[in-house]
């Protein structure tokens, strides 16, 4: 909440405020080359967001703290869920490298939002639109590709040092239109053709809104061929590899890791464990505390009824 203004357990940032309560308000500092203070908290029906004591745009406040988070419900849509979980998957992606991408892709959402509007009447300038689209997406197609490149690079040395076995795990970036990379011309040209048919169909049929990220697993799509162990192991694996991509980028992050030993087994566990050890600052949760007896660990804490105690240390 505090690094990205968002929660991974809520949708609604009113909601993370406590049984009874209509408020709250998290700070905290944070030290890389300089240190930084930030805030979070919701108010009388207002989100609120200070850096160092100040309002800031939103790029500012997430380039400070760095952070890479995995969550069961959100990680396990980006391996077996629809589309638009992989391509949040690739803006977090883009977003973590270069914060200022938060402004291209609000560009391209905007832009995409008006000629939505336009199509659901006449259909009436739709080229103009067409225009700034494919600027934009030009933009966003080159960003995706480029991280998935990285990223695939950094899985690779990931997937060999682990001591897990996997069978070949290939990544496939495919952007809309297929000729995306290309550039702004092409794009351009694809929208043309498409026109009439959107306008038919009322809809934009064409656009980084409808890539997709292949995740193939021995070749196979991993749905329909992975245990829900090996998608837990694999996915942790991707966190690992993005988090090292954004280390090569000087953007260091902290790791969340939330409930990280469900479905795996212990020597599993003990293996993504390594992977993340020496990677910074990582902070783990299980609801057994016996999952950390076998793993180096440097402190244990310990929450009940919203209580933290120190353990070990």
């Amino acid at each position: 909440m505090l690094a990205t203004t968002r929660s991974f357990r809520a949708s609604q940032v009113a909601d993370c405020a406590r049984h009874g309560a209509g408020s709250f308000h998290v700070q905290g500092e944070v030290e890389t080359d300089r240190r930084s203070t930030l805030e979070v908290g919701w108010m009388e029906g207002q989100r609120l967001r200070a850096l160092n004591g100040k309002v800031t745009p939103l790029a500012e406040h997430l380039a400070v703290l760095p952070v890479v988070a995995w969550t069961a419900a959100a990680e396990a849509e980006v391996l077996v869920g629809a589309p638009k979980a992989r391509r949040r998957f690739l803006d977090r992606g883009v977003v973590g490298l270069r914060p200022s991408a938060l402004e291209v892709l609000g560009r391209y959402r905007e832009a995409l939002r008006q000629k939505r509007g336009l199509l659901a009447g006449d259909g009436a300038g739709l080229e103009i639109w067409n225009e700034m689209l494919a600027a934009t997406a030009a933009d966003v197609i080159a960003q995706r590709h480029r991280y998935v490149e990285l990223l695939k690079a950094r899985l690779s040395g990931v997937l060999e040092a682990s001591s897990l076995a996997f069978p070949p795990i290939e990544l496939h970036y495919r952007p809309s239109p297929a000729k995306g990379l290309e550039g702004p011309e092409t794009i351009a040209e694809a929208l043309d053709r498409i026109a009439d048919r959107e306008r038919r169909r009322q809809a934009p049929l064409l656009g980084p809104h409808r890539d997709e990220l292949e995740i193939l697993w021995g070749g196979h799509e991993i749905r329909r061929v992975a245990s829900a162990g090996e998608r837990k192991a694999l996915s942790l694996m991707l966190l690992a590899a993005h988090g090292q991509v954004m280390q090569e980028a000087e953007r260091p992050p902290l790791y969340l890791l939330d409930d990280m030993d469900a479905e795996l087994a212990p020597p599993a566990v003990a293996a993504v464990w390594q992977v993340f050890r020496g990677e910074g600052q990582v902070f783990a949760t299980s609801n057994r505390p016996q999952a950390w007896l076998a793993l180096e660990v440097a402190t244990i804490w310990e929450m009940e009824r919203g209580e933290i105690r120190l353990l070990s240390q």
